[in-house]
């Protein structure tokens, strides 16, 4: 049975560390739990690093300074097509709570806001007929005026 010396041992552990140490920021920049791929950095040893090499970059929610982001698939406003229209959106009791993105005058992507805060900037003439929005569930960038329900709601005191 060989022998291992201690400096070879400490050597070996500080060489994982190391391994770990890069497999979790590698993870971090791909959006992925880097607490949690540390540990596997130090399960797996160089495998980890290998294993998340080929995983693509997280696709949900991701945290960044204490603050939520939530990435939407069609945020932009170069993106929008104006001379199609898509299906209309109806808005249940229950989607009170969806989150949504509008443009600004200045065609500037606002939000996410709820519900309610896009009554008061309907309210204070900050959103208008014209106004394009967004919410989770929709294809595509629409105006307010091609959304009944949606107008409905915003016209309610």
């Amino acid at each position: 049975m060989p022998s291992h010396s201690n400096p070879d041992v400490l050597l070996s552990f500080i060489l994982l560390l190391i391994i770990a140490s890069f497999t979790a920021y590698y993870a971090n920049r791909k959006g992925r739990n880097p607490l949690l791929w540390f540990v596997i950095g130090i399960l797996l040893g160089i495998f980890a690093p290998l294993i998340l090499l080929f995983l693509s970059p997280h696709k949900g929610d991701t945290a960044q300074n204490g603050k939520l982001t939530i990435k939407v698939s069609n945020p932009d406003s170069s993106l929008l097509d104006l001379s199609q229209t898509s299906p209309q959106i109806e808005l249940k009791p229950s989607e009170e709570d969806k989150l949504w993105y509008y443009l600004d005058q200045d065609h500037q992507q606002m939000g996410p806001v709820s519900l309610v805060a896009l009554r008061e900037l309907w309210n204070r003439g900050q959103l208008e007929l014209n106004s394009y929005v967004w919410s989770n569930g929709m294809e595509e960038w629409q105006k307010v005026e091609e959304l009944p329900e949606l107008k409905k709601c915003l016209s309610k005191q």
